[in-house]
């Protein structure tokens, strides 16, 4: 089977392109392991972004592929309890969670424990278990969707790799970036260090840079000008594209490890707040979390959305 990359999903990681689009196959880790994955007839990473117009092929199994965890059993009482927990709002088409920070939304090195495997073992009637469309990093905390069925994980998938999303996310920063508000427009490219990849601002006319921007304006300055809460709205959708931005600007996010100070938090101080969606139908639907208690009190500016 094969399917052709869409010139609105560039740049996306080849794993995410896989899970909105053959959301009951194996992960990616394991078809490239198994040699069954291609892009342009060539081996590649998971995490490499996808260009419109390749073409991904997924050859066929040469022996029967053991159960997954939803073949297994399905969830236990536990998993239920745990996702319940997270579950803000479900119906036929999303299921949208609260994902807690330290929860690694898919399978990694260093994990054992993730999202999408608890995600797995729920599979209904009809043999759908519910796509995350979108990722959030591990130590980010906040809104996350899932589609309970592939018509709609191809819908969203679409939409979130476009512009047909917005998101609004919390973060305190380290001081007070000057202006109040603005947008940064840096390309960014990911590079690979001894621990992981992480995102460098480099020339747009480099091979390999994404065109980036994120809006931000400031909330609330705390501590007398050591730190601010800060409204960030990722314009495009990169990997880190919120922390390595807000570093470049000279206010890392407080508690970042990778692009700014370690220690300077208990915890990455960002949080996926809000977000909107158009729906199957057509119509516009909000969702928003909770105020998260790490972020101290809500200031009395930041209205909840309607």
């Amino acid at each position: 089977m094969e399917r052709t990359v869409h010139a609105s999903e560039k740049g996306m990681r080849l794993e995410r392109f896989l899970r909105i689009h053959f959301p009951r196959l194996p992960s990616a880790a394991v078809l490239t392991k198994q040699g069954r994955l291609t892009v342009d007839g060539r081996r590649v990473r998971v995490a490499d972004p996808l260009a419109a117009g390749q073409i991904v092929r997924i050859a066929e199994p040469a022996t029967k592929p053991a159960p997954g965890p939803a073949a297994a059993g399905g969830p236990s009482e536990a998993d239920r309890a745990r996702l319940a927990s997270m579950t803000l709002q479900t119906d036929d088409d999303i299921l949208v969670l609260d994902k807690p920070t330290g929860l690694a939304v898919h399978a990694g090195s260093r994990t054992d424990d993730d999202l999408d495997r608890l995600l797995a073992r729920f599979v209904d009637a009809e043999g759908h278990r519910p796509v995350l469309v979108h990722r959030l990093d591990k130590e980010t905390s906040g809104l996350i969707v899932a589609a309970r069925h592939p018509l709609e994980a191809a819908r969203l998938g679409k939409a979130f790799s476009g512009r047909g999303v917005s998101k609004t996310y919390l973060a305190v920063v380290e001081g007070v970036p000057e202006g109040g508000e603005g947008v940064i427009r840096l390309a960014l490219k990911k590079v690979e260090t001894p621990r992981g990849g992480r995102m460098v601002v480099v020339d747009p006319a480099e091979p390999g840079a994404l065109a980036c921007e994120s809006a931000w304006r400031v909330i609330e300055v705390r501590e007398e000008g050591r730190c601010a809460l800060v409204e960030l709205s990722p314009l495009t959708g990169r990997q880190h594209q919120l922390r390595a931005h807000m570093s470049a600007l000279g206010h890392p996010i407080l508690g970042d490890r990778l692009y700014g100070r370690a220690g300077s938090a208990p915890r990455l101080m960002l949080h996926a707040w809000r977000l909107e969606v158009i729906d199957a139908g057509g119509r516009r639907r909000a969702f928003e979390t909770p105020w998260p208690e790490a972020f101290e009190a809500r200031p009395a500016s930041l209205s909840p959305s309607k």
